[in-house]
C-alpha cells in the first residue's frame, strides 16, 4: 500500500512542469525523495550568492525573488550547474509550503528519466 503523504507528494508535483512528463511509478519513486519545508512569511528560502543544494518546488503560498514572483519551480540552474543564486528566494506574504529535492537525487532523476530533462529544457525555454 502506497503512504498517503507520499502519494499527495506525487500528486502535487505531477501538476508542475517537467514534472508532469513523468509517469505516476516514476512520480512516486521521485516523491520518496522530496522533503516538505514550510517557510513563514518574508523567510528567506534560498540566499543570494550560495549554490543551490536543492531543486525547489512550491506547493502552497508563493515564493518571491528580486521584484516579483518566482516559478513554481526554482532555482534549477544553480542546483544543476553549481552557478551562484543571483538574488534571495523568499516565501511571500503568506508563507510557502515549498517540497525540495536535494541535489544527489535530482541527478539521479535527470539520468533514470530523460523526458525530465527534455521537460526541464522545454520550462527553463519557455520561463526565459
Amino acid at each position: 500500500m502506497i503512504p498517503a503523504d507520499l502519494a499527495a507528494r506525487a500528486l502535487a508535483l505531477g501538476v508542475h512542469p517537467p514534472f508532469d512528463r513523468l509517469s505516476a511509478a516514476e512520480l512516486l519513486l521521485v516523491a520518496r525523495y522530496f522533503r516538505r519545508r514550510v517557510h513563514a512569511p518574508g523567510e528567506i528560502v534560498l540566499p543570494a550568492g550560495q549554490v543551490a543544494e536543492r531543486l525547489m518546488v512550491v506547493m502552497d503560498g508563493t515564493a518571491l525573488v528580486a521584484d516579483g514572483p518566482a516559478s513554481s519551480v526554482f532555482d534549477a540552474a544553480s542546483t544543476l550547474f553549481g552557478l551562484p543564486i543571483r538574488a534571495d528566494y523568499r516565501a511571500g506574504p503568506d508563507g510557502a509550503e515549498i517540497l525540495s529535492l536535494a541535489r544527489p537525487h535530482l541527478f539521479t532523476l535527470a539520468r533514470e528519466c530523460p523526458d525530465f530533462i527534455v521537460g526541464f529544457l522545454s520550462f527553463e525555454a519557455g520561463s526565459a
